[in-house]
């Protein structure tokens, strides 16, 4: 298998900011509709954003049809099953082998699938935000993506160049799990999912930059404290299908108004 064509298939896509980023990082007053407009009538969850080190698990089958693994940060693989590839970056693939270890024995997926990409937000332990969320320094994670691929859609997309996957993936085609979907894998699982702090509709959405920051406001303290209570990041708005997803965050409106 390509692990370079695996790691462009399975990185987590930029996330656009709701406005527009103008000079010096401040926002302007418009709203970001590269990837669509957000209509009146879609159904928007709003999540919180926790600070910590993108990281993925993505589970194959290899050419035994037994289940095999890979662990990476948001840029690049850092763990495969059995060290065949070893890197210490931000004890990410130390602190998910468990994790990953423990589905590969439930032998948690079943059906047509060849690959499953679970992504979460591994924070606390030794991230730049860790004194949002924790005293001890103890390291948790928040699931927050999944998406999985048939046999027949990934060898479709290892036959592409690589230029062609990136492509592909920046066009936000990745099969992502919608809300119903995504909170039964989590279930059925046990894992710990990112906090839905909101449900609103896209015309209860704030528009101006005064009215979001406002809005923000009411998600100042985070949810997701391990053993600290500190400020939140700040908040994911996105559709059931993950189609429309937008950033909000402090620093960018604190930085906007100089707070």
């Amino acid at each position: 298998m390509d692990l370079k064509k695996i790691n462009s298939i399975t990185k987590y896509p930029s996330i656009l900011t709701y406005h527009k980023l103008g000079e010096r990082g401040k926002l302007t007053e418009e709203v970001v509709e590269e990837r669509g407009h957000l209509t009146d009538s879609d159904k928007i969850y709003v999540y919180e954003k926790v600070d910590g080190e993108n990281s993925r698990i993505i589970f194959f089958r290899n050419q035994f049809d037994e289940i095999d693994y890979l662990i990476g940060s948001r840029e690049e693989l850092l763990y495969a099953k059995g060290d065949r590839i070893g890197n210490p970056y931000g004890n990410i693939a130390d602190f998910l082998k468990p994790m990953a270890e423990r589905f590969v024995e439930d032998n948690f997926l079943s059906g047509d699938w060849a690959l499953t990409v679970v992504y979460q937000e591994s924070y606390g332990g030794k991230t730049k935000a860790t004194k949002n969320y924790t005293e001890s320094k103890t390291q948790s994670y928040k699931v927050f993506d999944v998406f999985s691929l048939t046999v027949n859609e990934l060898e479709n997309l290892l036959s592409l160049s690589s230029e062609k996957i990136a492509e592909w993936r920046e066009h936000g085609n990745q099969p992502f799990y919608n809300e119903e979907e995504r909170g039964k894998f989590v279930q059925a699982n046990g894992l710990e999912w990112a906090p839905l702090l909101d449900e609103v509709y896209g015309s209860e959405l704030p528009v101006t930059l005064e009215e979001t920051y406002r809005y923000l406001r009411n998600f100042e303290q985070t949810k997701v404290g391990i053993d600290a209570i500190g400020k939140s990041e700040g908040i994911i708005a996105r559709s059931a299908d993950r189609k429309q997803i937008r950033k909000i965050r402090f620093e960018d409106y604190e930085r906007t108004f100089r707070k």
